[in-house]
């Protein structure tokens, strides 16, 4: 070969190498294996979906909406990513798309151990904090590790992250290009198999509204029909329609078995009620959550506890968690006793449990929950039954879970033997359906239904004539939660009214408060030795102040209405760049109720209830009536949680003698159903539904302060013994 043929060769070799490393260079970023790819992903924390996906070379289009099919989602502010690239390697580059709200973290380590931020991956200005997809990309000078992490979102709401890619040495073409890929469309062929009909909460909530308002309808068919004289006409029919709305209707708290859907217990409630009632000797009322930190930050998830926020117990406030960890043996010397090694260690295990039964979402969620707050009283039970051993499926849903279902058969079992199979449809018929107290909140809890059953054991028993019984009944209901103590209110008033027109003391009404007191003197030293001393209750009694002076989203009474300001809503005082987003809310709430319209407003209706309370109290000789309205005191007096409002069943009670209450009853049942599917915020929902609670009560109120001719024709304050209600 002559010299000017090699030296063609040569030029047209180079000419077609020159050409292929132009081509590689100018190929998409995704046909080209990067440092990611290359490297062993060694730690996954609170990641949900396939990583893979996140090195696939598929993006989607800037500010198209997250979804799990093309990425994978960060559960909670620890949560990322861990590579190891096999050696210490320089980082020349990196590519992310995420979505556009949260800051991310990209850090390098040449251990695995300590770790640096080399880039502060940005929120995107351009989705001005929407929900949606957005590249960020920059090179990184003079960075390098052996091992590369990602994550660690700071922002709102949750994150997905469709694509991560590390670059060696800056492509030529930059920002790099990927393959664009749309979220899969849902299948119109027609071909799945159908599935079966399954309840949702929604379908489940509209099935109570029409079943409130079909018993309101049959209760007023009913009277009709004994006003026009023919009170047993279609009395089967009726019957067996008002049993079959009965069932449907108890069975509806339960969401017909679709409890939680799907899930029966309620593990949120269940780690606050368990863990907070075994270790109370240790934890008290406030140290719940850094206790469960530092117990989480022994088991190796350190990381989670600096970066994540808990509820600081004792301010009500939301704060960064990282203090519990200057002085992690501070948190275990407890509130009268401090851990044993023995108990430290259990206590982890019971802390393992319940975060390994959530997913990592809703055990954030839950420790910024507002704790422990149940009284010495119900500490008794929680105590003792909490300590047969330690968390377990077998020991929860077993048995725990199955207590709640019990009391509230009994609880109705008791209302059928003093009241009636009858009353006792209408009353399980509004408990559930009514909007407020869904199984939803408390339903599969631990020991939540006990008060509720105390509550009407006390107004059966007056009803059956054993005062005294009744008395400690109530009192129980009372230590076990404190609002029940309205069911004593015009009781009192009875007394007082006939101390001061026939200087006596009634005796049935002596009876019932020696019943309670006894019960008082009995039970809080017997719940002060089990919750390690008095001061218990003293704890107690602030730790309900401070509660009281926490308005949340749920709350309901007069108060919350009095309290409501259309311009600090949540819709507008909700301010998640706070470190505790509803402080704003909490302080609007206070300095309105406080101010110079709300607070005096609130005192006069209180004493204007109070008035039309009183008439009833001098005429009414049925000590059980007046336990029963209890159901319009607690909400005049005092702002609870919805999920408590449960204890207006107990004007289903007073059916034998004003046969329009339960009507009106079942219909407010209905009708916060209805502002359910209205309204979206949770202060605007309660807070009308507040206003329909008090509307009942003011009405069932004055219409029993009446004199008036029932629906039988006997006069209404002396009815028969026993009377229907349909």
């Amino acid at each position: 070969m002559n010299l000017r043929t090699r030296i063609w060769l040569a030029a047209g070799l180079a000419l077609l190498l020159a050409t292929a490393a132009r081509a590689q260079e100018s190929a998409p970023a995704s046909a080209r294996p990067t440092l990611l790819e290359r490297a062993r992903l060694i730690d996954s924390l609170d990641v949900q979906g396939p990583t893979h996906l996140v090195l696939d070379g598929k993006v989607v289009a800037e500010g198209g909406r997250p979804d799990a099919a093309y990425g994978i989602g960060f559960a909670s502010a620890a949560a990322s990513l861990t590579f190891d690239l096999g050696a210490d390697t320089p980082l020349a580059a990196v590519y992310v798309q995420a979505d556009g709200r949260h800051d991310y973290s990209l850090q390098v380590s040449d251990d695995g151990v300590a770790f640096r931020e080399v880039w502060k991956v940005p929120k995107s200005e351009a989705m001005a904090g929407r929900s949606g997809m957005h590249a960020r990309y920059t090179p990184l000078f003079g960075a390098h590790g052996r091992y590369v992490r990602f994550g660690e979102p700071t922002g709102l709401g949750g994150t997905s992250v469709s694509e991560i890619r590390l670059f060696e040495t800056i492509p030529a073409m930059w920002p790099p290009v990927f393959a664009l890929v749309t979220a899969p469309e849902p299948s119109t062929t027609g071909d799945e198999p159908r599935s079966a009909f399954r309840i949702t909460r929604g379908v489940s909530n509209e099935i109570k509204m029409m079943l409130a308002f079909a018993g309101a309808a049959l209760l007023l068919w009913g009277r009709r029909l004994r006003q026009g004289g023919v009170p047993d006409r279609h009395r089967r029919l009726r019957d067996g329609l008002l049993l079959a709305l009965g069932i449907l209707g108890f069975t509806g708290y339960f969401n017909w078995g679709g409890f939680h859907f799907p899930k029966r217990v309620h593990v949120h409630e269940f780690f606050h009620y368990y863990v907070g009632a075994k270790y109370f000797p240790e934890l008290g009322y406030t140290g719940l959550y850094e206790a469960a930190n530092v117990a989480e930050a022994e088991q190796g998830f350190r990381r989670r506890v600096e970066l994540r926020k808990i509820r600081n117990l004792r301010e009500n406030e939301r704060v960064s968690a990282a203090y519990v960890l200057e002085d992690p043996e501070h948190w275990k010397k407890g509130f009268v006793r401090p851990f044993s090694p023995a108990r430290w260690d259990e206590f982890k295990h019971d802390i393992a449990y319940f975060r390994d039964r959530m997913d990592i979402g809703a055990w954030e969620h839950a420790l910024q929950d507002h704790g422990y707050n149940p009284s010495p009283m119900w500490n008794v039970a929680g105590t003792l039954l909490s300590n047969l051993g330690p968390a377990s499926n077998g020991l929860i849903d077993g048995f725990l879970a199955w207590i709640d279902p019990v009391l509230l058969l009994i609880a109705f079992g008791l209302i059928t033997w003093a009241f009636g199979w009858r009353v006792a449809c209408v009353a399980a018929l509004f408990f559930g359906t009514n909007e407020p107290a869904l199984y939803f909140w408390t339903g599969g809890g631990f020991l939540r239904q006990d008060w509720f059953l105390f509550a009407m054991a006390g107004i059966c028993l007056l009803r059956r004539g054993m005062p005294a019984w009744a008395g400690a009944s109530l009192a129980v209901s009372t230590l076990l939660r404190v609002f029940p103590a309205g069911f004593f209110a015009a009781i009192g008033l009875r007394m007082i009214w006939v101390l001061l027109r026939e200087r006596r003391l009634d005796r049935t009404g002596a009876r019932i408060v020696l019943g309670a007191a006894a019960a008082v003197a009995i039970l809080i030293p017997a719940s002060s030795m089990v919750a390690g001393g008095f001061q218990a209750w003293p704890e107690f009694v602030k730790n309900t102040r401070k509660h009281a002076d926490t308005p949340l989203t749920n709350n309901m009474g007069l108060h919350t209405i009095v309290a409501f300001r259309w311009e600090t809503r949540q819709k507008f005082s909700y301010d998640p760049t706070q470190e505790d987003p509803f402080h704003k809310f909490r302080e609007a709430r206070k300095q309105a109720f406080r101010g110079p319209i709300a607070l005096p407003l609130f005192i006069a209706l209180v004493l204007g209830y109070v008035a039309l309370l009183f008439v009833i109290a001098r005429r009414e000789m049925d000590w059980w009536v007046l336990a029963a309205f209890g159901f319009g005191v607690i909400p005049v007096f005092l702002e609870m949680t919805c999920y408590y409002f449960s204890f207006l069943t107990a004007a289903a009670l007073l059916g034998p003698k004003r046969a329009s209450i339960p009507i009106g009853l079942l219909i407010l049942a209905g009708v916060t159903q209805f502002i359910e599917f209205q309204t979206y915020y949770y202060d605007m929902r309660y807070t009308l539904e507040s206003v329909a609670v008090i509307a009942f009560v003011g009405w069932a109120t004055w219409t029993y302060a009446r004199r008036t001719v029932d629906a039988d024709g006997a006069d209404a304050d002396r009815p028969p013994a026993v009377a229907a209600t349909a």
